[in-house]
């Protein structure tokens, strides 16, 4: 079951059934309350998130206003990666259903099945770049030409 739901992720989407039978066997499942945390801003960031069903609310002080994400979201793919702490806070919004991917879990991956764990990874990377260069897009508009953003 965890394996089929796994094409509706993008780093996973592409993967072969094989593939993703071998990350079916390293996730864990995990179920979400409303109003029960998931992880806060400042904990350890060690472990990828996928929302299967159910909604998640994102909040941070840095944010004017908390977010929703529901089933189909991949949260925390760089805690596979880089060591360091969560940027925003996550807590169920209705009853939601989970799947965790822990960083020595990936990196266990990474060490015996490495084509697919590099799959993965360019998967992340390249959804990441996609955010980044959405947010560079802004940028311009938030400078004020006249004065250079001094």
């Amino acid at each position: 079951m965890r394996a089929t739901r796994l094409k509706e992720f993008v780093p996973f989407a592409d993967l072969s059934d094989e593939e993703r039978e071998e990350i079916a066997e390293l996730l864990e499942a995990r179920s979400l309350s409303p109003g029960e945390t998931l992880f806060a801003e400042g904990d350890d960031a060690e472990t990828l998130v996928l929302v299967v069903d159910g909604a998640l609310e994102i909040s941070s002080p840095r944010i004017p206003a908390p977010a929703q994400v529901r089933a189909g979201t991949v949260l925390g793919g760089l805690a596979l990666f880089a060591v360091g702490t969560r940027e925003s806070s996550a807590a169920g919004v209705e009853p939601s259903e989970l799947l965790l991917l822990r960083r020595e879990d990936f990196l266990r991956l990474a060490e015996d099945r490495p084509r697919t764990a590099c799959r993965v990874a360019m998967a992340i990377s390249a959804e990441l770049a996609t955010h980044l260069r959405g947010a560079l897009a802004e940028v311009p508009s938030l400078v004020d030409p006249a004065n250079h953003g001094e």
